[in-house]
C-alpha cells in the first residue's frame, strides 16, 4: 500500500465514507483523493460528486476510443445517469462541479470560433485573395440542456466525438419526449443508446447530416418523490429506464457545511487536479484509418483475465435468466448490464491512464472488477428507488397483508391470513395480490405460489 493509497484509507474512514456504500476504492488513486476532499470540504454526497465525475469524463473522452466486446460488438462509454434525492441534498452543485473543466473547454472553443469567424467576416468584407476558398468556421458545443431533435443531430454532426446533454431536472428533458407527438425523441434517445446512426434529412436543410456512430451521454437530477414519474409505463415499458444507472444514497442526510480555513483552498485545488485530469482525457484523439484517412476510434480489447471475468459473470446471469419459466418474471433491466459493464470499464480504464495509475493499450480486470461494482451499486439504487415508489403507491391494506406473509407463500396461506386478521373476503385478498404484484413488492414464483421482492441485489464480480 502506497502513501497515497494509505492517505485515502485513513480519510474515508475518519470521514466514515465507507459507510456510504458506495465502492470509491474503484477509481485511480488520485481520483479518490480529489473526491474525498470535494465531499469534505464542499459539504457533497461522495455518490453524486463520484458519478458526475464519470459522466463528465464519459463526455471528455467520447468516440476516440472504443471497448470491443465481442464478434462485431464495440461500444463507446456514453451513459445515462440520474442523480436521485430528497431536496436540499445537493445533487447539482458537484454535478456542475464535474462538469467545470467541460465547460471551460467549450469556453476555449467558442473563444477559437470566434476568433475564427472576424478572419473569415474580415476577408470577405475585404475580397481577399483565397477568401472565396475560406470555410465558414462553425462553433462546436460538448453539452446541452435545452434542444430540439433537429438541434441535437446538428451539434452531434458539428463535433463528431460526443454530446453531453445536461439537465438539472431530468424530468424536464423527458417532457420533451412529447413535443412531437408520439414520442420520436424518447424513441431516438433509444436508438442512440444503442448506438444507432443518427440523421437529419429534412427538406429545409441546406445539407443532410448524418452521425454514424453517436455518443451523447445524460445526466440530471430528480427528487425522490418524482421517481414515480419516471417508474411509469411509458419509461418502463419502452425500455428506457432500463438505460439508466440511477444514483441514490443510503443516507438522506443533508451534509454539515464544513467551517475550516482552508476548506474554499482544498476544494480549488481538488478543482484543479480534476481540470487536469480531464484534460489528459480530452488530450486523447483518434486513430486514422490508412486507407480513408478519415478519424477511426481506437479499440480496446479485454486482456485473458478480464475477458474471463467478464465472459464468467454474463454467463451466470444469462444461467439466471434462462432458469425463468414465465416470459414475465423476466427483468429486461439485467439485459442492460453487459453493455454498463462494458462502458464504464473503458471509462475506468481511461482514468487510471489520465491519473498515471495504468496503460491504455487493454481493458484490464482490474476495471472490469470496478465496472461491476459500479453497475451492482448503481443497480441497488434503482431497487431501493423501486420499494420507495412501490411503498409509496401501493394502498395499506396491500402492505398490511404483505407484512403479515412469510417471504415466500401461496394462495391458500394469503386468503387465509387475509381472512383471519384482517377480515376480509378470498376475493379481497386475491385483489391485494394483484395490487402488490403491480407495485412491484412480490413476484409470481410459480402458478399459485408467490414471493416478496427483495430491493437489493449482489453480483459475484469473479469466477
Amino acid at each position: 500500500m502506497d502513501a497515497l493509497e494509505l492517505c485515502n484509507k485513513i480519510n474515508m474512514e475518519a470521514e466514515s465514507l465507507a459507510d456510504s456504500g458506495f465502492p470509491l476504492e474503484v477509481f485511480p488513486q488520485k481520483m479518490q483523493s480529489i473526491i474525498i476532499d470535494m465531499v469534505v470540504h464542499g459539504n457533497f454526497k461522495v455518490d453524486y460528486v463520484a458519478m458526475s465525475m464519470l459522466s463528465a469524463a464519459s463526455a471528455a473522452l467520447g468516440n476516440t476510443y472504443r471497448i470491443h466486446v465481442k464478434q462485431d460488438w464495440d461500444t463507446n462509454a456514453a451513459l445515462y445517469i440520474i442523480l436521485v434525492g430528497r431536496p436540499g441534498m445537493g445533487k447539482t452543485p458537484p454535478l456542475q462541479l464535474a462538469y467545470k473543466p467541460i465547460r471551460e473547454y467549450e469556453r476555449k472553443l467558442f473563444d477559437k470560433f470566434c476568433h475564427e469567424l472576424d478572419l473569415y467576416e474580415a476577408a470577405c468584407a475585404t475580397k481577399e485573395s483565397g477568401s472565396k476558398e475560406m470555410k465558414k468556421p462553425i462553433l462546436k458545443r460538448v453539452t446541452l440542456d435545452d434542444f430540439t431533435l433537429e438541434a441535437l443531430v446538428l451539434e452531434h454532426y458539428n463535433n463528431l466525438r460526443g454530446i453531453a446533454i445536461n439537465y438539472d431536472e431530468i424530468l424536464g428533458l423527458l417532457a420533451n419526449t412529447d413535443r412531437y407527438g408520439k414520442n420520436p425523441m424518447l424513441e431516438r434517445l433509444l436508438s442512440i443508446w444503442s448506438g444507432c446512426h443518427l440523421e437529419n434529412t429534412r427538406v429545409k436543410n441546406d445539407r443532410p447530416q448524418r452521425v454514424e456512430e453517436p455518443c451523447v451521454n445524460i445526466i440530471g437530477t430528480t427528487q425522490t418523490k418524482r421517481m414515480k414519474e419516471l417508474m411509469a409505463s411509458k419509461f418502463m415499458d419502452t425500455g428506457f429506464l432500463d438505460r439508466i444507472l440511477v444514483v441514490y444514497p443510503k443516507s438522506k442526510k443533508v451534509p454539515h457545511w464544513l467551517d475550516e480555513e482552508d476548506s474554499h483552498v482544498r476544494q480549488s485545488e481538488a478543482s484543479r487536479k480534476w481540470a487536469d485530469i480531464i484534460g489528459k482525457i480530452f488530450g486523447l484523439d483518434y486513430a486514422r484509418c490508412n486507407d480513408t484517412n478519415e478519424c477511426c476510434p481506437n479499440i480496446l480489447y479485454m486482456d485473458k483475465d478480464a475477458h474471463s471475468l467478464f465472459f464468467g459473470w454474463w454467463n451466470r446471469n444469462v444461467d439466471a435468466i434462462n432458469a425463468i419459466e414465465d416470459d414475465e418474471d423476466v427483468e429486461t433491466r439485467v439485459m442492460k448490464h453487459n453493455t454498463h459493464v462494458a462502458r464504464i470499464a473503458l471509462l475506468l480504464q481511461a482514468l487510471r491512464y489520465a491519473c498515471g495509475e495504468s496503460h491504455l493499450q487493454s481493458i484490464d480486470v482490474d476495471s472490469i472488477k470496478g465496472a461491476l461494482r459500479l453497475n451492482e451499486y448503481c443497480e441497488n439504487c434503482y431497487q431501493r428507488c423501486r420499494a420507495f415508489v412501490a411503498e409509496d403507491t401501493c394502498d395499506s391494506m396491500s402492505k398490511e397483508l404483505l407484512y403479515l406473509l412469510e417471504d415466500s407463500f401461496d394462495t391458500k396461506t394469503a386468503i387465509k391470513t387475509g381472512m383471519e386478521n384482517l377480515h376480509v373476503t378470498d376475493r379481497t385478498v386475491m385483489n391485494y395480490i394483484k395490487e402488490l404484484m403491480k407495485s412491484g413488492l412480490i413476484t409470481k414464483a410459480k402458478k399459485g405460489f408467490y414471493e416478496k421482492v427483495k430491493f437489493e441485489t449482489g453480483q459475484a464480480t469473479e469466477t
